[in-house]
């Protein structure tokens, strides 16, 4: 898969000319990659239409106030190479192709528009993805959009509130997309506080929409649509307890390892969640033929965290073994 994004500075002068972005692919041998492709309305030779298909249906229709859009190449390659224009359906009106570029291997979700909560280096980062898998705390994503997200909002109509706790990646309210820490504000990993009231943007309108090339009337939801990255521990949490984190037992901080640290900064996040979730959510219930028993995912945490304790317990052998230099015998 292939992410690709578009960022537009000047969207309100863009508008007023063209109302979509077209993409195209090239299909050749990399080291015939033209310069340019030639501005014509056919395709250019050697290049494929991405647009309009029924795997990658596009083109990306522009919207007023938003300069960011994403989509992907589904079956694309991170040897490809793509071409854009800016162009208008009502009177057949283009831009030229742009420059060619490589497509990027997309992550879990590729080049998100809002801001990660910190922007840890690179060593930093492998300390957290380390401790994450030890703690089986996988970051996932999660959506939320339509009629059913904006039940989300407060009474206040400024707040929104995620399903799951987490970190939002995109978000887009009445069309609008948000950029800044600043608007919303994120409380908890759980609460999005905007500076606007977002329930008045959040709108249904009736337009033209173009899908494979036919254009017909519809409804469009101008609503909520929030991706958001979903975990127990967050990397500014992780990286709290690791920094924080003192030598493991029997160690000192001449001769604990980095390994070590984060062996250590493992257990002591999984020791807080079992007593926090066994506090909460302990509590095995039982209501008409519907029951919910917690017990089985608090084991399994147990048992990671038992045999994360065995795998210190190990570290911490061999570092003194690896210090002794010989044996007194009397």
């Amino acid at each position: 898969m292939i992410g690709l994004s578009f960022t537009i500075e000047n969207i309100s002068t863009v508008k007023t000319v063209y109302n979509e972005i077209q993409i195209i692919k090239y299909m050749g041998d990399e080291e015939d990659i033209p310069g340019t492709p030639n501005g014509s309305i056919s395709v250019p030779t050697g290049w494929a239409s991405v647009s309009g298909t029924a795997e990658y249906p596009i083109p990306i229709t522009l919207l007023n106030s938003t300069s960011v859009y994403q989509t992907y190449d589904f079956s694309g390659n991170f040897s490809d190479w793509y071409s854009s224009r800016y162009y208008n359906t009502e009177n057949d009106a283009y831009s030229g192709w742009s420059e060619p570029v490589l497509g990027e291997t997309g992550d879990i979700y590729y080049d998100p528009i809002f801001p990660e909560e910190v922007d840890y280096g690179t060593a930093d980062q492998n300390v957290i993805n380390k401790i994450r898998l030890y703690i089986g705390d996988i970051v996932g994503l999660k959506r939320e959009y339509g009629s059913e997200a904006m039940s989300s909002i407060h009474p206040d109509g400024k707040t929104y509130e995620l399903d799951q706790k987490g970190w939002p990646a995109f978000i887009t309210m009445g069309g609008k997309s948000f950029t800044s820490t600043l608007n919303p504000s994120v409380n908890g990993y759980k609460l999005l506080k905007f500076t606007e009231f977002i329930d008045m943007t959040c709108v249904t309108c009736s337009g033209v929409v173009n899908i494979c090339g036919d254009t017909e009337i519809r409804d469009i939801e101008n609503g909520v649509d929030i991706y958001y990255y979903t975990f127990r521990n967050s990397d500014r949490e992780i990286m709290e307890v690791y920094d924080n984190c003192l030598p493991p037992d029997r160690l000192t901080e001449a001769n604990a390892t980095t390994q070590s640290y984060m062996l250590q900064s493992a257990i002591d996040i999984l020791n807080m969640e079992l007593i926090s979730d066994a506090n909460e959510d302990g509590a095995k219930l039982n209501e008409d033929k519907d029951s919910y028993d917690p017990s089985i995912g608090l084991k399994i945490r147990y048992d990671i965290l038992k045999d994360l304790q065995k795998r210190l317990d190990a570290l911490v052998k061999s570092i003194f073994m690896g210090s002794v230099s010989g044996v007194l015998i009397t």
